[in-house]
């Protein structure tokens, strides 16, 4: 799946929006985005959906850090129509557009960066900032600087800044694994090249590894799904030592991903300012425990300015099992046709998110669905005053349509999630005192409004 969406000459992602012959003869100029892409997403439906996430790190911003420099964060920013719609709107409020010192982006796609450039260039126009290199040191009120970074992990934590995250349809697009439960414990779910005429579903015997058995010729090779012949270091690591899967019955089947995990634990470092504490061995000796408590005892020493987070994605607060699936040109395919060609992609398990959220110095919130998230940030009146300063009907029915259809019960509106993460600002000091100023100084609206208010219930269990 990483290969697929990554390989840097060939992957989906990594080659989006690349003039053709950029890598080689192969590379063709494919949008994944949009109409003419594959998909579409809430940024691309409607202004208004940037807007109101703006609006929730602006109320943020206003409770808890005033006086601190700001630093923006968006994993996978896609055209940059999300970031865009964002910084128009946070120069709406000059504290805080002033405040603003850097955007920090994580791509691989050279042909998404320089959309992405031209996106935030044309929405600072005429707003007082202009753009200026990342590798200037010194930045005045009216410079942002702008870095590009190929993994989550290689965005540094600053403690020094208050940061705001968005993943927007991010953690749905990392590798994942699948699992199926047998009798004596759980297979992986591997692909082959088709040999000898085989397909569907096979149970990959340790000989096949080894056999002179050709993948079938005369065209392309053709893949298929097989199973490991027995347990995995990836399976025991994943599913067998995880409690929330021993209910599962032979046959049923998980997706685990620990890129995701890996993922969210760096998104709680970045909104809290400070390194996740080191997690205790099941063995440790006395020396390699007093050094680690030591590294601990200087971790929260260290004062942080906090921040804030925002995961959307479609998925819930459990794990799936068969949701791995591929889009192109708006229509489910088959996975494993033309890889590097379609997006692949996979239920977000938002339980599997907050584990990872809990062991850093940030908090998770309450999962909301999209509809309820957006209404309670004020989309019905923003959508109104666009309606009332439409040129002309046609472009009043369109506004009215992408609203509804951001809050459409039975599309966008239900199947997308909101996973908020907040952390206060912390003058650092004792492990007790880092843990009490994890508690929050006030509610964080609209999460922890009352239950019956917006929440999205789901299991947490698999």
């Amino acid at each position: 799946m990483r290969t697929c969406l990554l390989d840097p000459v060939q992957g989906y992602y990594a080659t989006a929006n690349t003039p053709p012959g950029t890598f080689d003869a192969l590379t063709e100029t494919r949008d994944v985005l949009g109409a003419r892409g594959d998909f579409i997403t809430s940024p691309e439906v409607s202004q208004v959906f940037g807007e109101l996430l703006a609006i929730f790190f602006v109320a943020r911003w206003q409770n808890t850090a005033r006086d601190a420099p700001l630093r923006l964060v968006e994993l996978g920013p896609g055209k940059g129509t999300l970031l865009a719609d964002m910084l128009r709107t946070f120069a709406r409020f000059a504290p805080f557009y002033r405040s603003i010192k850097d955007i920090h982006l994580v791509e691989t796609s050279p042909g998404l960066m320089e959309l992405q450039y031209n996106a935030i260039e044309k929405a600072l126009e005429g707003t007082g900032k202009r753009l200026v290199s990342a590798d200037q040191e010194v930045v005045g009120e009216d410079e942002i600087r702008v870095e590009w970074f190929p993994l989550v992990d290689s965005v540094p934590i600053r403690s020094d800044s208050w940061t705001m995250v968005a993943a927007h349809e991010f953690f749905d697009a990392l590798p994942t694994h699948i699992f199926e439960r047998s009798n004596d414990g759980f297979k992986e779910v591997l692909v082959d090249v088709e040999r000898g005429g085989q397909s569907g579903i096979t149970v990959l015997k340790p000989g096949d590894l080894t056999s002179s058995s050709k993948p079938a010729v005369g065209g392309p090779p053709k893949f298929r799904y097989v199973t490991s012949p027995g347990p995995t270091p990836w399976s025991l690591l994943l599913a067998m030592r995880n409690k929330r899967f021993n209910s599962l019955q032979p046959g049923q089947r998980v997706e685990i991903s620990p890129e995701a995990w890996a993922a969210a634990r760096r998104i709680g470092e970045l909104v809290s300012g400070r390194k996740a504490a080191e997690v205790a061995p099941e063995v440790e000796e006395e020396s390699a425990k007093t050094a680690r408590l030591q590294r601990e005892a200087e971790r929260v020493q260290t004062p942080s300015q906090g921040g804030a987070g925002l995961i959307i994605d479609y998925g819930d607060e459990k794990a799936f099992g068969g949701s791995f699936r591929a889009f192109r040109s708006h229509k489910i395919v088959d996975p494993l046709e033309d890889p590097g060609k379609a997006d692949l992609t996979a239920n977000v398990d938002f339980w599997h998110l907050k584990s990872a959220l809990f062991t850093t110095d940030a908090r998770p919130l309450r999962l909301m669905y999209q509809a309820h998230f957006l209404q309670a940030l004020g989309l019905g009146p923003r959508v109104e005053a666009l309606e009332k300063a439409a040129a002309n009907d046609e472009r009043r029915a369109d506004i009215s349509s992408a609203a509804k259809r951001l809050v459409d019960p039975t599309g966008m509106g239900a199947q997308y999630k909101v996973l908020g993460v907040s952390s206060e600002a912390s003058s650092g000091g004792s492990a007790e005192a880092v843990a009490k100023a994890k508690e929050p100084a006030d509610k964080v609206y609209p999460f922890e409004m009352d239950e019956g208010s917006g929440g999205a219930s789901a299991e947490k269990q698999a």
